[in-house]
């Protein structure tokens, strides 16, 4: 199940060509917001260079160093890469975006862009140092973590993760400065950065997409993280190009599920078998909602909780995590709740069953995530 879904996503990352947006799509200058123009010079400096002392992460468009800017704040910069020429246009286009969209953006759980560079063939973007990592290193603590991480975060952080996240996609998706309104498109916790109080961050826009108050949808090819990517967007024709803020909801209660399980969103169940996390948990899920959360310390549902954590949750708030998780990935697109609700049900203020009622149980089909195909309803079970 899992191989199908990163076959469909080779054939068709590449489909999309570039185009040449034209002048009103070019970076404004530096006039709002405080995000300022730097000169490659500065950002050398600040690194030392780019020295690898510095760097602090490396991703597939780039590098991302550590800097201290002549005041003394200290910086993200990503400096873009690329090795062929359609690959350069390609970074143009990501770079143009992420500069673009997220310097309207203002809300803490956001990661701020404080400038960037664009000189000759450099392009950099500078953002606010997050210093505790991304979400993924404090969930899942595998070999090569466990120098760096020392425990996992407890429940309440989990809880406090969610809900921040929750409220910053709920801004770009309904109340960010002006207009259009924003689709993220690859939320994921490598995406979910945390500062020194585990408050979380939204970073990495560069796939991100605008669309209007007016509109529904954006007609695109659809991109992301396969392990995170919307069933409604993997066809095996791939022609699904109906982008909607219900993609970031989907995403965002993959991450639900892993602030839960402690898993990856694809993880290693056997030895070389792996598993999509949204598959393997549909028979707990099922169990614990049958139940309806008689007693979540029931035998049958600690598999489902973090083994790495003692089940000493506050089982209202574990009941909200569930409840905002099968609603955001096992209903389809089009009843998924928006973001505005599930910060609601997190938060307290409205009910979990305002969101998953008994007869949405229908919807957790054995085998995958609910998809619009005959072949997803053949695998379901009563």
């Amino acid at each position: 199940m899992a191989g199908s879904y990163f076959r469909w996503f080779k054939n068709n990352e590449g489909n999309a060509s570039c185009q040449n947006r034209g002048e009103e799509n070019a970076i404004p200058e530096p006039s709002r917001g405080g995000v300022h123009k730097y000169s490659f010079e500065e950002l050398a400096k600040a690194t030392g260079d780019f020295s690898n002392n510095n760097r602090v992460g490396l991703g597939g468009s780039g590098q991302v160093y550590k800097g201290t800017l002549p005041n003394g704040k200290q910086v993200a910069i990503k400096r873009l890469q690329y090795n062929s020429d359609p690959e350069k246009q390609r970074m143009e286009l990501l770079f143009e975006d992420e500069v673009k969209t997220i310097s309207r953006t203002c809300h803490r759980n956001i990661v701020e862009v404080v400038g960037y560079c664009s000189e000759e063939a450099d392009r950099l973007i500078v953002y606010e140092f997050v210093s505790n990592n991304c979400l993924k290193s404090h969930i899942y603590v595998g070999r090569r973590q466990q120098k760096t991480v020392t425990a996992p975060i407890d429940w309440p952080t989990r809880m406090k993760i969610a809900l921040g996240t929750a409220e910053g996609l709920a801004y770009l998706h309904e109340k960010c400065k002006g207009k259009p309104r924003i689709i993220h498109r690859d939320i994921k916790s490598d995406n979910i950065l945390l500062d020194d109080e585990f408050n979380p961050k939204i970073g990495d826009f560069g796939i991100s997409k605008e669309f209007a108050d007016s509109k529904t949808h954006v007609s695109t090819i659809p991109k992301g993280t396969p392990d995170y990517l919307a069933p409604e967007h993997c066809t095996e024709d791939g022609q699904n190009k109906r982008l909607t803020d219900k993609s970031d909801v989907f995403s965002f209660g993959v991450v639900l599920l892993e602030l839960i399980t402690g898993k990856l969103a694809v993880f290693e169940k056997e030895r070389r078998e792996y598993i999509f996390l949204t598959i393997w948990a549909v028979p707990l899920l099922k169990q614990i909602l049958d139940a309806e959360y008689q007693d979540l310390d029931a035998e049958n549902c600690k598999e489902l909780f973090d083994s790495k954590l003692p089940n000493n949750f506050e089982k209202n708030d574990m009941k909200r995590l569930i409840y905002c998780a099968v609603a955001c990935v096992y209903k389809p697109a089009n009843l998924r709740p928006h973001m505005c609700k599930i910060v609601k049900v997190l938060n307290g203020d409205l009910e979990p069953k305002t969101i998953w009622v008994r007869s949405d149980c229908k919807y957790l089909y054995r085998g995958s995530p609910y998809t619009p195909f005959p072949q997803a309803q053949g695998t379901s079970s009563s």
